[in-house]
This record gives structure tokens, sequence and C-alpha cells, in this order.
């Protein structure tokens, strides 16, 4: 639960060391608890502990991290898009369900599934030991006048709240109509809405078809 606590923090855009604090208020214990653990996973070699600063996970750690990732979000994927399970009760049971999960039955999952690249709460599904992910692929990188489907916001907080009141979220797609320095113009289900270029560039998006629709760009 450290370790992913850390990965987690740098999916949400933490840069750097996360602050002993931030780790113990996510996971609900003492400051001083998360420190003695965090001392422990400095000692296997897990995680890089630096005084005043806060905590970084090794390659190793990191790695661990992915796997223990990878399988809860296969299994919360499973639970909400074949048993009905909100997004929320499956985080909680998919967690459980990591722990009795061996290597291999979690890859047999990831292939029942069809591969999914990320989770129903909209965070990326780690690719397998051995795999390289591709490269990230944003809604500013989309042509004008081209759909694709967003597969993870990148966002957290307010910006999260404005994208989810607009409909934007993992599994939607999205129609670039116009792009300058202000950022960009896109509609989503028939609406349209104005994306600042730093929020465009957080939206992960998979590639989808040519739509027919005039190239045009935005004033400014």
């Amino acid at each position: 639960m450290y370790l992913i606590t850390v990965a987690r923090a740098a999916e949400e855009g933490a840069s750097g060391p996360v602050p002993i604090s931030a780790v113990a208020g996510a996971l609900g214990v003492a400051v001083v608890s998360a420190n003695e653990k965090v001392h422990k996973l400095a000692g296997r070699g897990l995680v890089e502990y630096s005084p005043y600063k806060g905590v970084e996970l090794t390659a190793e750690g990191a790695g661990v991290a992915r796997r223990v990732l990878r399988t809860r979000r296969l299994w919360a994927t499973f639970l909400t898009a074949r048993l009905g399970y909100t997004a929320a009760e499956a985080d909680v049971l998919a967690c459980r369900l990591e722990h009795a999960t061996p290597p291999d039955a979690a890859e047999r999952l990831a292939a029942f599934l069809g591969d999914p690249r990320t989770g129903p709460q909209g965070r990326p599904i780690p690719p397998a030991a051995g795999e390289v992910a591709p490269p990230a692929r944003t809604l500013a990188d989309v042509p004008v006048g081209s759909e694709a489907e967003v597969v993870s916001l990148g966002a957290s907080g307010e910006p999260e709240r404005f994208l989810a009141a607009h409909a934007l979220l993992p599994g939607c797609r999205v129609t670039v109509l116009a792009a300058g320095p202000s950022g960009l113009l896109v509609e989503i289900g028939g609406q349209s809405m104005h994306l600042a270029p730093a929020l465009s560039r957080a939206i992960e998006v998979a590639e989808a078809g040519e739509v027919a629709k005039g190239s045009t760009r935005v004033a400014g």
C-alpha cells in the first residue's frame, strides 16, 4: 500500500519526493508510523528517502507497484464491466483479490478483458512485466478534424471536476474542432467546450477515425 500510494502520487502529477505526511494522510496512519515503514522499505531497496523532502520509488519498488496496480485495476475492470459493481465498490474488492492473484492469472484476466488500458476510475493499467507501454498520446496531439477516445484525464481536484461536469470522462469520444495558442475547441456529445493548453496536454487519448470536419484555427 505504501508503494502504490507513492506511485499514485506520481500518476496525479507529483514530481520529486512525496512528503511522508502526504503518504500518511492517504493511508490514514500516523506520520510516525509512516516514517517507520518508509525506513523499512528503504532498507529493502524499494524506496529512497530524503530527509525533509520525502520518499521516491526505486526501480525495484516501481516494478512492484506497477504489478500490484495492474492486477488491481484489471480486477476492478472485470468487476464493473462483468458484475455491475460501481467503480468505488470494485476498487475495494479488487484490493482484496489482488493479494491472491498470481501473475499468470492476472495475465489470463487481461487477455479475457481484451487487454484494457485503463481501469474504471480512469487510471492507466500498467503494462505487463517486460512490455513497454506505448508513448502517451494527449488530446493536444490530435489533429483538427479528428476524433479520439479519452483514456485517462491526468487531472485531479478542480480540473477533474470541471471535465466531469462537461461529460469529458474516460471512454468518451472527443472531436477536435479547432486549435490555437489559447488551447483547443472540442466537441463532446454534441456540445462544444474550450480546453486550456495545459489541460489538453494532460488528457491521454487513443486514436480514433478521422471525421469530416473542416480545419480551422482558434483566434489568438
